[in-house]
Order: structure tokens, then C-alpha cells, then sequence
């Protein structure tokens, strides 16, 4: 029984990923099934001779632009994956999955150091304003203890972790799991370091009371106070790093805004800021 994809079904063209460079991107399992199927069919018409199948997806190269696939190393369609039938694209495990695949794919790539990001803003960023090359990157969502536990079990020497603010300041709070449904730290905590670094019970108020990290960040700029508050932030999430990383993970976290850029960075960010220079 040979199985092949057709129009819509993609090849796989990075190591780490269910089947070996350059063959389809149909999984074992579905290939198991198949592969039953069509040998039952051929007992039941007592045909001596094998079969070859393509499998083929309409519009499937279209809807894989919408998917992990061309950043996993799957071009020209989709993969072939389920068994059952039943998707749930947008629950936590399918999204712990993509992640530990991605970072295991990079690991299988010969990387050792890596950048990780939340999401887009701290793509663009990191490409962008920080002129990473990103060729050893990947996006971790809100589940940044995850990837830092992950980075740490599958051998990694590093970890550079670049996001906004608004997502890191909850990181420097201990919140590992980011989304607003599980933590959100951001008011208090921007609360508390101004009134380490000195701020006013108005300013405290004020901070306390602002919708977002960026209308706190404004409103610390005006008190003279925005350096000495992002200091004292980059430091704890310094700590909350190497806590969760353990001694043989390197990591460091850059934090920025839209508007101000790199607001604060850990002491070590910009020697693994060097690894990764386009």
C-alpha cells in the first residue's frame, strides 16, 4: 500500500515532525488507518496486488496559510493529522502541542539558543526595532512557564524571551500563565513599583486606576519616575526567570511599548541579544 498526497496536502520540509524530510505530511496514525482500510478492501475482492492512494485536499494549500504548517516546515497544504474526526484547534493542549512541536523542531535544527515571544507585537518587535534574525524563535502564547520548562527539558543553553510590558509585567509578578482569565497583575504591580521607586499616594492612585500598561507608562513619564519603576520591574522579572528556568537555562527578557521601545531589559539580555543579530 503506497500513500501519497495530492493537490492541497503538503510536504514536510524541516526535521522534527512526524514523517522525515520530504515526504507527505500525512502522520503515522492516519497512515495505519489507511493502510488498513485498503488492505481489507483488497482481501474482501481477493486482489493479490497493492493499491496506491492519494490523499487530496481542495483549497488545502489556501487554508494552510491560516495554520502553523509554513512555520513548522509543512509547504504547499496541509498536514494530514486527526483520527477521530473531532478538531479542537483553539484549546490549551492543541496550543502546549504547537508549542512544545516548535521548539522541538528548532532543537532538532541543531539550535541551542533560542528567542520566544508571546505573540505578534513581540515578533515585530524583535525583528524590527531589534534587528533579530529570529531564524531560532518561536511564539509561546500565554503559557510562558510552559516554554521556559520546556526550553529547559528538551537541552536548550538559552532563552530570550521579548514581549510588551503589559505582557511581562505580569511575568515579573510570578504569573506564568498570562491570560487574563488565569492573572492579571498589571495594575497592581505597576502600582507597587512606583511606590518602591517613590512615588506618591496620587501617583499610586493613578496608576492603580489607568486601563492599560501604556497609559501607566505615560503617566510615570510625567512624574519623572518611568526609569527607576522599569528598573525595579526588569529586576523582578529577572528573578521570576532564573526561579522558573532553573541553573542549567540561561534566560533573560527584553520588555517593551509601542511607543517608547525597549523599556527594560534584564542584566543579562544583551549578551543573548548578540546570539541572535540578523
Amino acid at each position: 500500500i503506497t500513500i501519497r498526497g495530492g493537490e492541497g496536502v503538503g510536504r514536510v520540509t524541516r526535521p522534527g515532525l512526524d514523517q522525515p524530510v520530504g515526504e507527505w505530511a500525512i502522520n503515522r496514525v492516519p497512515r495505519q488507518m489507511i493502510g488498513q482500510t485498503c488492505r481489507r478492501a483488497l482481501e474482501e475482492a481477493h486482489c493479490p496486488d497493492g493499491l496506491e492512494v492519494t490523499i487530496f485536499v481542495p483549497g488545502g494549500e489556501a487554508a494552510a496559510q491560516k495554520t502553523f504548517n509554513p512555520r513548522l516546515g509543512i509547504q504547499g497544504g496541509i498536514s494530514i493529522l486527526g483520527t477521530s474526526g473531532i478538531v479542537r484547534p483553539m484549546s490549551e493542549a492543541a496550543l502546549l502541542d504547537s508549542l512544545y512541536l516548535e521548539m522541538d523542531q528548532q532543537r532538532a535544527a541543531g539550535a541551542r539558543d533560542i528567542v520566544v515571544t508571546p505573540g505578534n507585537y513581540g515578533e515585530a518587535f524583535a525583528r524590527e526595532k531589534l534587528g533579530l534574525s529570529l531564524a531560532r524563535w518561536c511564539t509561546c502564547s500565554n503559557y510562558i512557564g510552559a516554554a521556559i520548562d520546556h526550553a529547559a527539558g528538551a537541552g536548550f543553553r538559552s532563552v530570550l524571551l521579548v514581549g510588551h510590558l503589559g505582557k511581562l509585567i505580569k511575568v515579573s509578578a510570578g504569573c506564568m500563565n498570562t491570560h487574563s482569565k488565569v492573572a492579571d497583575a498589571r495594575r497592581e504591580t505597576l502600582a507597587a513599583h512606583a511606590a518602591l521607586a517613590g512615588g506618591d499616594r496620587a501617583l499610586v492612585k493613578a496608576l492603580f486606576d489607568s486601563p492599560t500598561t501604556d497609559a501607566g507608562v505615560e503617566l510615570l513619564r510625567g512624574a519623572g519616575l518611568l526609569e527607576p519603576v522599569m528598573d525595579s520591574i526588569a529586576g523582578e522579572l529577572d528573578a521570576q526567570l532564573k526561579r522558573r528556568a532553573g541553573p542549567e537555562l540561561a534566560i533573560e527578557g527584553i520588555f517593551f511599548s509601542n511607543q517608547y521601545g525597549i523599556l527594560g531589559k534584564t542584566p543579562g539580555a544583551e549578551a543573548l541579544l548578540a546570539l541572535h543579530r540578523a
